[in-house]
């Protein structure tokens, strides 16, 4: 919860969270700079004797020319028990980050010194005599850590390239980077990539954006809002509905600055007084961050075009390709704005999508601005999610009947081997590729021992593939269908003579065990056909169905075990389900509608 109280240093160290040695280094640099420093050096010294190029830091020491700690300067550091603000990622607490990773800091600077520990005051004493230059001494790491001095220089540049942007031409920094006074790198404000300047009006306030579009040399693209010729907030920094959402796949790093700035920045300048959105125009002109968005939004679109790059064309052709490849989501996918992939717009609409699903279980009305128009979507779109899969079971089914799949893989297709279901849990089965018929049960094994089912039966009888039994009640003597089925792995090298006799065995053995009333048995084989499989099954006088697939469905009344076995080929059976299933597909993605018709 945001507020101010008083705090000790120990406090407001403790409330830190996840500090590094870098972040100490960076504000260290920015208060050298904002101490007008134009010479600024970093030393990390090592007393290791180990010869190797990752040693351990003991001490970092910067040291700048700047300006120096002038009395203000110290007041404001000595300052720390007034209202600060318990919202630590404001500004104003970067000193505290020292004690994070250091034991103690001291600074010397002009005539006076400073001690900085967690748990005592900060005491300002006296030099002997005036120093020209201010020394941050930062003594004894809390935690081991070795530099890796070509990531630091880049790090550096990085951070402070909007800096270096502003005073370009103004004045020259130089950071240099000495380990035990040898110099390893030196980085110069000059050292920046070329920015293009782009100068654009809203309403009557005029503001010039100067950026650098996908420089390969730029590792963290960001935002800077500027005014008075200084930094004052990071796009980056800002919170959820002030920040700029950046196009996917565009990298551009700029800084934005206008006299409207000027005229809104805060006292302490490390934020703009704009709101989120504009409640009122006033007489002038007043603007919103969405209003600033949104015309910058339009620039970098002008921007991307010179480098030939449509982001409304591509943010469409992403959109469309969402939509193509998960149309039950069509709700969730309106717009691309943000000029997001396929794949992002896909992962943002199913969190929608799900997070409305839990929404309507949890009967959280509260979450939902209109429950009654979002249950209407999501049953829509739970449906057409359902056909949706349905089709992606149907192309999988295609994918292992034209390769060497293992029966495994074609059982857990349809079915995960050994579950069970008695809830008709549409998700859990994909029974409906043989008929939409079997989506209607009672209850359904994978790979069940049928002597659990029906205690009669010899110790013999193995389990089948799938058992799906059909009936209103679960007691064996009332028990009235029950659907058994065989699937053989899809290799043309396997003849139906070997799932007939498990199938008829089945059949035997489950009706053999009851006296009066026998039960129904509807028995299915599925496995590749070739011309020798339909001479086996002509032979013993199976009867055929013609289907449009290919191979007919061959079946027989096989009279002892009072059973009908049906052979299908897979083939068939994938072709019959995408038959079946393609009318909802061509709704689902609008092929139904002729597009000439909707032009007239």
């Amino acid at each position: 919860m945001s507020g101010t109280v008083p705090a000790s240093i120990e406090t407001i160290v403790n409330d830190l969270q996840d500090v590094s040695w870098e972040q100490v280094v960076f504000e260290a640099v920015t208060n050298s700079l904002q101490a007008n420093a134009t010479e600024i050096n970093v030393r990390f010294n090592s007393s290791s004797l180990e010869i190797t190029d990752k040693k351990y830091i003991d001490q970092l020491i910067v040291e700048d020319n700047g300006e120096g700690f002038i009395d203000d300067n110290i007041q404001s550091f000595q300052n720390y028990r007034s209202q600060l603000k318990r919202d630590l990622g404001c500004k104003g607490i970067g000193r505290f980050l020292y004690l994070k990773i250091f034991e103690k800091v001291q600074i010397e600077s002009l005539d006076k010194k400073i001690d900085f520990v967690i748990n005592k005051d900060i005491q300002v004493s006296s030099l002997a005599s005036k120093d020209q230059t201010t020394k941050v001494f930062f003594n004894n790491p809390k935690k081991q850590f070795t530099v890796n001095y070509d990531k630091l220089e880049q790090d550096l540049k990085d951070h402070f390239i909007a800096y270096f942007r502003l005073i370009l031409g103004q004045k020259e920094v130089s950071i240099n980077i000495f380990e035990n006074n040898t110099l390893q790198k030196t980085i110069k404000s000059t050292d920046i990539p070329k920015f293009e300047t782009h100068p654009f009006k809203i309403h009557t306030h005029k503001f010039t954006l100067d950026y650098v579009f996908n420089d390969e040399n730029i590792k963290n693209y960001d935002g800077f809002y500027c005014a008075g010729g200084r930094v004052v907030v990071r796009n980056s920094h800002l919170e959820g509905k002030k920040k700029f959402n950046s196009f996917k796949n565009i990298n551009i790093l700029f800084l934005l600055s206008s006299s409207y700035f000027d005229n809104n920045v805060n006292e302490t300048r490390d934020d703009l007084t704009i709101m989120p959105v504009r409640t009122s125009e006033g007489l002038f002109h007043d603007l919103s961050w969405r209003d600033i968005h949104y015309e910058l939004a339009n620039q970098i679109k002008e921007i991307a075009k010179k480098h030939e790059i449509d982001i409304d064309e591509e943010a469409r052709i992403s959109l469309s390709k969402a939509r193509e490849e998960a149309p039950y989501l069509a709700y969730y996918l309106t717009d691309n704005e943000n000029g997001l992939d396929a794949d992002s717009l896909l992962s943002k609409a199913k969190k929608q999508f799900e997070d409305d699903k839990e929404a309507l279980r949890t009967n959280n009305k509260q979450a939902l601005e209109d429950f009654d128009k979002i249950i209407n979507i999501v049953t829509q779109a739970e449906l057409a999610e359902y056909i949706f899969d349905r089709q992606k079971k149907i192309d999988k089914l295609k994918q292992l009947t034209d390769t060497n799949a293992i029966e495994q893989e074609i059982h857990n297709l349809f079915m995960k081997q050994h579950t069970e279901d008695d809830k008709e849990d549409y998700r859990k089965n994909s029974l409906w590729l043989f008929d939409d018929r079997f989506m209607t049960y009672d209850k359904i094994f994978s790979e069940a021992q049928l002597n659990k089912i029906f205690p009669n039966l010899p110790d013999i009888a193995k389990r089948p593939d799938i058992l799906s039994i059909i009936s209103n009640t679960y007691e064996e003597d009332d028990l009235t269908d029950v659907v058994i089925i065989e699937l053989k792995r899809p290799n043309e090298d396997i003849t139906p003579a070997g799932a007939e006799e498990q199938l008829l065995r089945y059949a035997r053995y489950i009706n053999d065990s009851r006296e009066n009333n026998k039960i129904r048995i509807w028995t299915y084989a599925f496995l590749n056909f070739n011309t020798e499989t339909e001479f086996d099954l002509d032979n013993k006088s199976y009867n055929k169905i013609p289907t449009q697939g290919g191979f007919p469905i061959y079946y027989k009344y096989h009279e002892k075990p009072n059973t009908i076995i049906n052979f299908i080929d897979y083939k068939s059976l994938a072709f019959d389900a995408d038959t079946r299933n393609k009318t909802f597909m061509k709704i689902l993605k609008g092929s139904t509608f002729s597009k000439n018709k909707l032009l007239d």
